[in-house]
Parts: C-alpha cells; sequence; structure tokens
C-alpha cells in the first residue's frame, strides 16, 4: 500500500503544484489540501488511465482523503508480488 500512496502523492503533488511532503495519508482533499469536485473529477481520470481501473463517478464522493483513494486502489487492483 505504501507504493500507491508515495505514487498518489507524487500524482497530486505535480498535477496541483502542492509539495509533497505537505501532502499526508490522512490530508483531506479539500480542507487540507483544496482539491474541488472539478479537480477531483480530472485527477480520477488521470488515475484511472494510470492504474487501467474504471472506477464508477458516484464513487468519487466518498474519497476525503487521500487515504480513501489509496485503499479503493488497493482493494480493486490487482497488484503482483
Amino acid at each position: 500500500m505504501t507504493d500507491i500512496l508515495e505514487e498518489i502523492k507524487q500524482i497530486i503533488s505535480t498535477q496541483f503544484g502542492i509539495p509533497v511532503e505537505k501532502i499526508q495519508e490522512d490530508s483531506l482533499l479539500d480542507e487540507d489540501l483544496s482539491i474541488t469536485d472539478l479537480d477531483l473529477e480530472d485527477f480520477m481520470g488521470f488515475v484511472q488511465k494510470k492504474y487501467e481501473i474504471n472506477i464508477d463517478q458516484e464513487q468519487f464522493p466518498s474519497f476525503k482523503k487521500v487515504s480513501d483513494i489509496v485503499s479503493y486502489l488497493y482493494d480493486n487492483l490487482e497488484i503482483s508480488n
């Protein structure tokens, strides 16, 4: 899960210009990182392409923290060790 967390933190940093060290697993997307609903849609589009996964848009509002996205990916990706 750590690898996915670090990748998601890096994507957020790159896409929104937020220093990686300011992005924590429990950071709130809206309050802590100022990611709007529209930003989240764009971000999730990028995440879906990167991880080759389809995420139902109705799922997006449940993503409140960075950890919510990471947990969803961890639970729904086929990760080979």
